[in-house]
C-alpha cells in the first residue's frame, strides 16, 4: 500500500484528470463519473491508473501552447483560446477558418501533436482518446466487482453512462453483456504488472487490462484483441507517470492495416511519447521537455496508400522542432521503406515569444533511411506482433523517443 503522502498526489493527480476535462472538453462532461474526493488510484482498479495518465497526457498537450499572445505551437490561431476551435473531434487540426489544415503547411505537425495530445474525442485518432474504451470498459467491470483468484467466471454487466460516454454507448449498440472475466495478481499475461484482468465481450473480443504502482510510479498496460470478430484487429496501450520525477512515457500500437471492418479499419498506428513536467505541491506547472513521434498508415481501395509520421522534440522555453514526414503511392510496399518517404520541410521553432527561433542545436527526431520500416506497422516488415510485445513488456524503458521497434 501507498503511504499517505503518496496517496494524497495520487489523489492530486486524479483531481488533475477531472479539472483537466471540465476546462478543455466540455463536451465531455458526461465522462466523468466520480468526484475527486471519493477516487482512489489502485491497482485493483486500473480504470483509475488510466484516468490519471489521461489527466496528465492531456495537460501535457496543453504545455505545448505559448502562455503568452505570441506565436507559439497554434501559430496563427494562437488568438483562438477553444480546444475545440483548434481541432476537431478526430484530433486533426483547423485552420483560422475551421477547416482541415493543409498538412503541406509549416505549422501542421507541430500542431497536429497538440490535437493528439490535449484533445480528447473517446476514439483512437487523439493519444488520450486511444484508450478511452478500454478504460471505460475496466471502469464496468469494476463496478459489477472483479475477484482476482486467476478464474474465468461469467458476470452480467449493463453499460451505462456512469463508465461510457453517450457516444460510446451508442457507437457499441449493446444494452446488456454476459463478459467472460479472468483476474490475477500478479497479471496472469504479464507478470511485471501487479493486477490483470482479461475480458472476453461478445461481438467485441478480449481486453486485457494490467495496472502497477511501485513507489511513486504507476503503470498501466492494455490489450484489445478482436481478431475473433474482425481478423487482423488489435491494440495495445502502455503508459507510465512518476509522480516524483514528474516524467511521463506512452507508447500505443495500433495494427488494423490488413483489418476489412467498415469504417474502423484499413489503418495502422504507433504512437511514442516521452515527456518531462515540473510539479508544485502535486500540480502540473510547466512542461521542461517533449519527444514523440506519430505514424500512421492508411490502405485504400486496394490501388492507393498512404503514409505519414511526424515528431516533436525539444520545449517552449528553449525552442520546440516538429518534422513531418509522407509517402503517396500505388504500392502498399512503399509504406514500409522509409526511403521513399519525403520530408514537408518547415522552418519553425517554436518557443513562448516566437515560431522563428533559433533550432540549430534542436534539429528534431528525423526519420531513418532504412528500407524495412518497422515503426509504422506494416505487415510487410514482420514487426512485433501486438500479442508478443504486451507479453513481453516489462513497463516503458526507453530514454528518449526514436524508431527502435522494440526497446
Amino acid at each position: 500500500m501507498f503511504n499517505r503522502e503518496i496517496r494524497k498526489v495520487l489523489s492530486v493527480a486524479v483531481v488533475l484528470h477531472v479539472a483537466s476535462l471540465v476546462a478543455c472538453q466540455g463536451k465531455l462532461d458526461e465522462e466523468i463519473v466520480e468526484t475527486p474526493s471519493t477516487t482512489v488510484v489502485s491497482s485493483d482498479k486500473p480504470s483509475t491508473v488510466m484516468g490519471a495518465v489521461q489527466g496528465v497526457i492531456v495537460e501535457v498537450g496543453n504545455g505545448l501552447v505559448s502562455n503568452s499572445q505570441a506565436q507559439g505551437v497554434q501559430g496563427k490561431v494562437q488568438s483562438q483560446s477553444n480546444v475545440n476551435e483548434l481541432c476537431n473531434e478526430h484530433a486533426m487540426p483547423l485552420d483560422g477558418q475551421g477547416g482541415i489544415m493543409d498538412s503541406q503547411g509549416p505549422d501542421y505537425p507541430a500542431r497536429l501533436f497538440y490535437c493528439k495530445l490535449a484533445q480528447n474525442g473517446g476514439s483512437p485518432d487523439s493519444i488520450p482518446g486511444s484508450f478511452q474504451q478500454i478504460k471505460a470498459i475496466s471502469c464496468m467491470l469494476e463496478k459489477a466487482g472483479i475477484v482476482f483468484d486467476n478464474q474465468e467466471r461469467q458476470i452480467y454487466i449493463t453499460p451505462d453512462t456512469s463508465c461510457f460516454t453517450a457516444q460510446q454507448l451508442a457507437d457499441m449498440q449493446v444494452q446488456a453483456m454476459t463478459v467472460t472475466v479472468r483476474a490475477s495478481k500478479p497479471a496472469f499475461f504479464n507478470t511485471y504488472y501487479d493486477s490483470g484482468v482479461s475480458m472476453t465481450i461478445p461481438d467485441m473480443g478480449t481486453y486485457r487490462i494490467a495496472a502497477k504502482l511501485s513507489g511513486t510510479k504507476m503503470e498501466f498496460l492494455t490489450h484489445d484483441d478482436q481478431t475473433a470478430v474482425s481478423p487482423n484487429k488489435s491494440g495495445t496501450y502502455a503508459a507510465s507517470f512518476d509522480l516524483l520525477t514528474g516524467e511521463l512515457k506512452y507508447e500505443s500500437r495500433a495494427d488494423r492495416f490488413l483489418c476489412s471492418e467498415y469504417s474502423s479499419c484499413g489503418w495502422s498506428r504507433h504512437d511514442r511519447l516521452l515527456a518531462q513536467v515540473g510539479m508544485t505541491n502535486g500540480e502540473i506547472t510547466s512542461v521542461s521537455k517533449i519527444e514523440a513521434i506519430a505514424g500512421e498508415i492508411y490502405a485504400g481501395d486496394n490501388s492507393w496508400y498512404s503514409a505519414r509520421v511526424s515528431t516533436i522534440k525539444g520545449s517552449l522555453a528553449n525552442g520546440l522542432k516538429a518534422r513531418y514526414f509522407m509517402v503517396n503511392s500505388n504500392s502498399s510496399a512503399d509504406l514500409a521503406d522509409a526511403t521513399k518517404y519525403s520530408e514537408v520541410v518547415n522552418n519553425r521553432c517554436y518557443t513562448h515569444a516566437s515560431d522563428q527561433a533559433d533550432c540549430s542545436a534542436n534539429p528534431g527526431i528525423e526519420l531513418p533511411q532504412e528500407q524495412s520500416f518497422k515503426f509504422n506497422l506494416h505487415p510487410d516488415t514482420q514487426f512485433t506482433a501486438t500479442q508478443a510485445w504486451v507479453a513481453q513488456l516489462t513497463g516503458l524503458g526507453f530514454t528518449s523517443v526514436n524508431f527502435n521497434d522494440v526497446q
